[in-house]
């Protein structure tokens, strides 16, 4: 009798610690304390992905080794979600309410981060939505959800598309997966194009896993389009790529939004992966004056044996800023956790972050082009390497 009403009793306390803010890192065995979340470690998203994890891992060893935060070792528990909204929201629940994690770590993806936001609403749980950079999430009044360094969506194609202008393109087609980040992307593309004078002469979505591109390839090269604007997941740019190539559409711009700037790109495409336009947000040049971001990069290259993407670095930025705003709070809470999020002031490998009152921040996007198996940077014209080079005829190509 007396065990279960201990049991009861404890139970209580835990529900309580919970929806009062408390932290339980002090009452876990070894004096732990544990950040926890889900990913895509399967399924659509696990090749877009793939370096977060690898550099809030590296934070981690780097942390413990300064002493841990707040006097306590820290554990990262990342759940694999599979790729699925319902998974994400079912685990995070799991995540609060049994798991007892002290600070949330964000899901990837938009449309995933979107439905977990409103788990974090209700247990008043502060997060950051590590993969996630659609606007429409902080425009919902949430108070709970904050923006890692990002480029809003509506800007990816920015650059390339202010890229085609010049180069004298007037017709452009635009495509996209089915989900909310690609229509949010392509959206954002053609009010750009709107704004440019450029006329969309094909604006299409695609199902999700769709492998078999070849009628609308076809639809591209009956539109007339001189350039084109690829925004949906890695493997969608790839096939499209080899499509365009096969049927011989010839381009004076091709941008993949999530393509060019994956470590795979080149390898799986060899040399059509020539002259496309990719976006990105941060390249590894040791050069840039931000904070810790010499070190971040030869620790990542040495730990890793390859140079971090702008995914690693977001990755690593937003635990620059959870450790921060976890010192700023003095304690776990997630209340204070949540008021030291709000409004500190956080120097990153990625530059600047600090939110306005919805959770919310941007910057400029950087356009990166595939030349010579490189990748280099060919716009905002103040951080050009390398000048842009319109894409060649196919047939000019292979003969090369």
């Amino acid at each position: 009798m007396y065990g279960r009403l201990s049991s009861l009793l404890l139970g209580l306390w835990l529900a309580q610690a919970f929806m009062s803010g408390q932290a339980i890192a002090d009452h876990r065995p070894g004096n732990i304390a544990v950040m926890a979340g889900t990913w895509a470690l399967t399924g659509q998203y696990v090749k877009a992905g793939r370096g977060y994890n690898e550099a809030r891992n590296l934070y981690l060893e780097q942390l413990n080794a300064r002493g841990g935060l707040l006097g306590h070792k820290v554990e990262i528990k990342i759940f694999d979600d599979k790729s699925n909204r319902r998974t994400s929201i079912e685990l995070y629940e799991k995540i609060i309410t049994e798991d007892t994690a002290d600070i949330i770590l964000g899901p990837l993806a938009s449309h995933i981060a979107d439905a977990v936001a409103n788990v974090m609403e209700r247990y008043k749980r502060p997060f950051i939505a590590l993969g996630a950079v659609s606007p429409t999430i902080f425009q919902r009044g949430r108070k709970y959800v904050f923006r890692p360094i990002s480029v809003v969506s509506h800007d990816y194609q920015k650059g390339a598309l202010l890229l085609a202008k010049q180069a004298g393109v007037s017709r452009i087609a635009v495509i996209g997966a089915e989900n909310q980040f690609s229509r949010q992307v392509s959206m954002g593309a053609v009010g750009w194009a709107k704004k440019l004078g450029l006329e969309v002469v094909l604006l299409e979505n695609f199902r999700a896993a769709n492998t078999d591109f070849t009628d609308l390839i076809k639809r591209i090269g009956a539109s007339g389009a001189e350039a084109v604007f690829m925004n949906g997941l890695y493997s969608d740019s790839i096939q499209q790529i080899r499509h365009l190539q096969e049927q011989n559409i010839d381009l004076t711009v091709l941008s993949s939004a999530m393509g060019a700037t994956t470590p795979e790109f080149t390898t799986d495409l060899g040399s059509l992966a020539e002259f496309v336009l990719g976006f990105s947000q941060w390249l590894p040049n040791p050069e840039q004056k931000f904070q810790g971001v010499r070190d971040f990069i030869e620790s990542y290259q040495k730990k890793y044996g390859g140079l971090p993407t702008y995914r690693a670095a977001r990755a690593y930025a937003a635990m620059q800023v959870l450790e921060a705003a976890t010192k700023r709070a003095g304690s776990f809470d997630p209340k204070k956790l949540r008021d030291a999020l709000s409004s500190i002031k956080v120097e990153t490998v990625m530059g600047p972050w600090e939110v306005d009152d919805t959770g919310f921040m941007s910057t400029e996007p950087t356009i990166i082009q595939i030349q010579g198996g490189r990748r280099v940077i060919v716009w905002p014209p103040n951080l050009a390497e390398a000048k842009f080079l319109p894409m060649p005829k196919w047939k000019d190509r292979i003969r090369k």
